[in-house]
């Protein structure tokens, strides 16, 4: 993996509990709960991709939706800045208009040419034409 691209992306599903179940708000959660959280338990795959992402070195683009109705725009900002601490290749970049569903159509041509900088920026070995270069050992493998 050389570089990755996230967008929407909520800090873990225990968060997300909270967030569509308010009323387990102070039951469950991770990050964002302040109560005992003594629901966490029955969560079997809590997703808790805020302590994965500062492990990630690669190159990371946030892509943010600020009107996203099902994943709190705060989520990514969090996770953005957990990444950050430990790798400087990220870029984050909101869409004022975007939901949770259409921030690609909502941001127009620019998420594209977002996107395309992003990985022409941080992926190496790539053409123009998008194809990846081959490596030194495969050309002269035959393969």
């Amino acid at each position: 993996v050389s570089a990755l691209v996230l967008e929407n992306t909520f800090t873990s599903i225990l968060d997300m509990a909270g967030v569509l179940l308010p009323f387990l708000k102070w039951f469950i959660g991770y990050s964002g709960s302040k109560g005992p959280r003594v629901l966490n338990f029955l969560v079997r795959s809590p997703w808790n991709t805020v302590d994965i992402i500062g492990q990630v070195r690669q190159p990371i683009l946030f892509l943010s939706g600020l009107q996203d109705e099902m994943v709190p725009p705060s989520h990514m900002q969090m996770l953005y800045d957990k990444a950050f601490e430990n790798n400087n290749r990220c870029l984050f970049i909101d869409f004022p208009t975007g939901m949770h569903m259409d921030t690609w159509l909502s941001g127009g041509d620019r998420y594209w040419r977002t996107i395309q900088l992003f990985l022409d920026q941080q992926v190496p070995g790539k053409l123009a034409n998008g194809q990846c270069k081959a490596d030194n050992n495969d050309e002269n493998n035959g393969t």
